[in-house]
């Protein structure tokens, strides 16, 4: 290259990068290379699992449309109660299944507190 000089050349060719990091670890002690060896392979392990996972198929977008009624402020208390009549079973299994799920999800973190107790980190 006519406008640089042939040392700065050689210092910033992919030769010339490479004999640097090797004399930067010929400096180093053997504990020193193993915890870089050890950052950099985790630093490229978790970037080749985030390319992987955003290569992989697209999720299908759905929305999540909540409907709600709209009442009319001057409803009278029969009104509201007939209207409670017809939501109550629909209200009651509705509440049922949360209550199942969160007793399918209590057991599943207590199974899991268990296991971390038989093994002494809990």
């Amino acid at each position: 290259m006519p406008w640089m000089s042939e040392d700065l050349a050689n210092a910033v060719s992919p030769r010339g990068a490479i004999r640097d990091l090797l004399a930067y670890m010929r400096r180093r002690q053997r504990h020193e290379i193993v915890f870089l060896t050890g950052a950099a392979g985790l630093t490229f392990l978790m970037l080749f699992g985030f390319t992987i996972e955003m290569h992989g198929p697209k999720r299908e977008y759905h929305r999540d449309i909540i409907y709600f009624q709209q009442w009319n402020a001057n409803r009278t208390d029969a009104q509201i109660i007939a209207q409670q009549k017809i939501d109550g079973p629909e209200q009651t299994k509705r509440e049922e299944a949360e209550r199942k799920l969160e007793a399918e999800k209590r057991a599943i973190f207590k199974r899991l507190g268990d296991q971390m107790n038989s093994v002494g980190l809990y």
